[in-house]
């Protein structure tokens, strides 16, 4: 005999306290790095020391006031240009010039000033270094192409879009080699050959005084530590560079609300996958990238993880899992987006429970909300799609106190391979106590579906959220959506035993069995009817075939019965090897509400528990 009880494993979690860092909710100016653009597709040669075209004096030789020609990137138009620029200032890490047409304009004397005492001497993290200082020590040094020893900062009118969101710097990796260069893009492209970020003069409000002009800083940091990782890794992907671009930023403790705040809004955003990036969700794309950065810094090793994975040769998930197996740390990527989702959708429990590692952030303090909140049932939703590495949540609230049980089912339109295993599921359970447990929940790929059996929600229980995600780490279907559909029941499952049973006298004819424990005469009758299904070498040999009702079985005349008992009989050709029949039994109305109640081979041990 084989008895099904279906089961909820609780992992027990000790209390602890989330410390925040300050993040203070500021105004902000929105902004996006062009460093992705100049980076897609690019192919350089494998040593900078390339072409033919004569060096640029070395900067040390250069006084304030030098004028020099640099050439720039026009975004709207697609092309390269050049402009004049100044030399206006001279620090001890930086050179600062300035665009003729910017002076006296949007820069000033102050302006620049304010620049080079934040990147050379303090900057809001830190009174007693600069942006330079705190990210040369915590990333390495930049590269020094024209031998000066000093990062260039360009302060300049950036030509772009006139869209909602500015391009406020760049950094472009062909200075880094000499002469011309071809881009997939913009065509050949002209090397200025030195140590240079450009930074948008425009990226402050107006009449900013010399004190606030954090929008224009935190910049710099951003497009430094681009400068920095190429020289580790210079075709590392984009979400990891831009990532710890933003990560660099924060470390040097300026305000990154725009980002943070776009992802909150629109928490499904793809991590990995930027092809899925609209003028809608483009700040939400930067957003997902520094959180999962900052996440890593609070769960693996702090600022010295995240250097090593600057530093590491390796571009993408690999840079990652290599990087923690050098610490002993044997993870697979998969699984810490797992944990980061939840502890992303856990941020609204915070002040109802306990939350414990992995599923918190230590460093900052958010709020991100569900997409899909119910307190009635039943309640359903169809073709909800997921991108690569993005998560939804189904928040469930008790409606009345004593609701007897839930039961809900996921069921994806297969629009993947399923035998890759790249669905994950994870519960989240609010108990009375204020105790937060969360549980993987099993994913079936031979029919791509889920079901959660919550016998005491409603009592023990207040809230469940179910949170699914896509996560394909192969790089060749990194760009793989996939949709499913979901349905609530109040009420539960109950258990149940499954009996298979051969024919005696005649071996190509079976019996299936199906016997609820419990009365579901209460539940209509569509959800207590029970089908089977036979898959044999990837096909189908029976597709959700009712089972018949036998009997109800009663223990007091004229009481409920005390269970339900169905039937299914059916026969297999003689060249089938009934060891590789797969059998599935499911309790419900022949839809996405369906429940698998057992499933097994037909010639498995029968084994009870």
């Amino acid at each position: 005999m084989r008895k099904i009880i279906v089961k909820i494993l609780l992992l027990t979690l000790s209390l602890a306290i989330p410390l925040a860092m300050n993040f203070a909710v500021q105004s902000s100016y929105a902004f996006r790095c062009g460093t992705p653009f100049l980076k897609e597709g690019l192919v350089l040669p494998p040593s900078p020391d390339l072409g033919t075209a004569p060096r640029h004096p070395a900067a040390p030789a250069l006084t304030v006031g030098f004028q020099r020609t640099f050439f720039a990137i026009d975004f709207a138009r697609k092309q390269q240009y050049s402009i004049n620029a100044t030399l206006r200032a001279s620090g001890t890490h930086c050179y600062i010039f300035v665009e003729d047409t910017e002076w006296q304009t949007h820069i000033t004397t102050s302006t620049v000033q304010s620049v080079q005492r934040t990147f050379d001497s303090a900057t809001p993290a830190d009174p007693r270094r600069g942006i330079y200082d705190i990210l040369t020590e915590d990333f390495g040094s930049p590269p020094d192409v024209d031998e000066n020893g000093k990062v260039i900062i360009l302060l300049l009118n950036i030509l772009d879009r006139n869209t909602r969101y500015s391009t406020a710097g760049y950094f472009m990796p062909i200075d880094q080699y000499r002469g011309r260069l071809h881009h997939p893009t913009l065509g050949p492209l002209h090397s200025n050959e030195a140590d240079i970020i450009y930074i948008n003069s425009r990226n402050h409000p107006p009449n900013t005084s010399a004190s606030d002009i954090s929008n224009l800083q935190s910049v710099i940091a951003h497009e430094l530590q681009h400068l920095i990782h190429w020289h580790h890794s210079p075709n590392e992907e984009i979400w990891i560079d831009e990532g710890c671009a933003d990560y660099a930023a924060f470390q040097c403790g300026f305000n990154l609300y725009q980002h943070v705040n776009a992802f909150q809004k629109a928490p499904n955003t793809s991590l990995i996958d930027w092809t899925q990036q609209t003028e809608t969700n483009l700040l939400a794309h930067y957003g997902a990238a520094f959180l999962f950065m900052l996440y890593f810094h609070d769960h693996y090793g702090g600022t010295e993880t995240v250097a090593a994975l600057v530093k590491n040769p390796l571009d993408g998930i690999p840079g990652i899992t290599q990087t923690l197996k050098t610490q002993g740390i044997n993870k697979s990527f998969a699984n810490i987006f797992s944990d980061w989702k939840v502890a992303n959708y856990l941020t609204t429990w915070l002040t109802l429970g306990t939350v414990e590692d992995p599923y918190r952030y230590n460093s900052i303090v958010l709020a991100i909300q569900p997409q899909f909140e119910h307190v009635s049932y039943p309640a359903n939703s169809k073709n909800r799609r997921l991108a690569n590495f993005s998560a939804h949540a189904i928040e469930c609230k008790a409606a009345t106190v004593g609701q007897s049980g839930l039961t809900l089912g996921l069921s994806t339109q297969r629009q993947i391979n399923m035998s890759l295993g790249i669905i994950d599921v994870k519960a989240t359970y609010l108990h009375t106590s204020g105790e937060i447990v969360v549980e993987k929940v099993p994913f079936r790929t031979v029919d791509g579906t889920a079901t959660l059996d919550v016998p005491t929600f409603g009592t023990d229980i207040q809230r469940l959220m179910v949170i699914p995600s896509l996560q394909v780490e192969n790089s060749s279907f990194a760009q793989q959506t996939i949709a499913y559909d979901y349905s609530i029941f109040e009420g539960n499952l109950g258990t149940y035993t499954a009996y298979i049973l051969p024919n005696p006298i005649h071996p190509n004819y079976w019996e299936i069995i199906a016997q609820s424990d419990m009365s579901l005469a209460n539940e209509p009758a569509a959800v207590h009817a029970f089908t089977v299904t036979l898959t044999y070498q990837n096909r189908k040999l029976l597709d959700a075939k009712p089972m018949i009702y036998i009997e109800n079985e009663k223990t007091v005349p004229g009481h409920s019965p005390s269970f339900i008992t169905y039937r299914y009989a059916f026969n297999l050709k003689p060249d089938i090897a009934t060891e590789k029949v797969k059998w599935i039994i499911k309790r419900g109305a022949g839809d996405i509400s369906d429940r698998v109640i057992d499933e097994g081979m037909l010639n498995e041990p029968i084994t009870e528990y």
